[in-house]
């Protein structure tokens, strides 16, 4: 798996034909946890300086699946939500790299996001703490990486 700044993100004619023979499939979690300060070992956790997102992506087979794992650390408790969005494509899939991690960030981060962000806001509830205030999409993707390791992007 390599790792990629998110720089400018490409557009152009086939972009924007990715982005119109898209669909979305479904959205599935692959984890969603949280846990408070206080239980045992949380003197270990890492200083709260938060929200961090990575992203990952894999396209193949008429399909893209584009995954968004958001570890967030506040003073009083730990998240972790990690998702995977996949979209089927009709027609064919460009093979340039710089078309599929254009749209991973213009259309899968922004797909996925909202279903971290609720979710995160939720465990807050159950917990009892103080749900966090998540930034903005541009300024919570740190790492953007790609493609998917495994055969199946739910084993990554």
């Amino acid at each position: 798996m390599t790792t990629k700044r998110v720089g400018a993100t490409p557009g152009g004619p086939q972009l924007a034909e990715l982005t119109g023979n898209a669909e979305l499939q479904g959205v599935t979690f692959l984890e969603l946890h949280a846990s408070l300060r206080d239980v045992e070992g949380a003197s270990e956790w890492e200083p709260v300086d938060g929200p961090n997102m990575k992203v990952w992506y894999r396209a193949e087979d008429g399909q893209i699946q584009v995954r968004c794992r958001l570890d967030l650390r506040t003073e009083e408790a730990r998240f972790v939500a990690d998702a995977l969005a996949d979209f089927s494509v009709s027609g064919d899939l460009p093979s340039q790299e710089s078309v599929q991690s254009g749209f991973t960030q213009r259309i899968g981060v922004a797909v996925i996001y909202p279903y971290l962000r609720e979710s995160v806001h939720n465990l807050a509830h159950k917990l009892g703490v103080e749900p966090p205030i998540l930034s903005l999409i541009a300024r919570a993707l740190n790492d953007f990486q790609s493609p998917l390791s495994g055969s199946k992007a739910s084993s990554a």
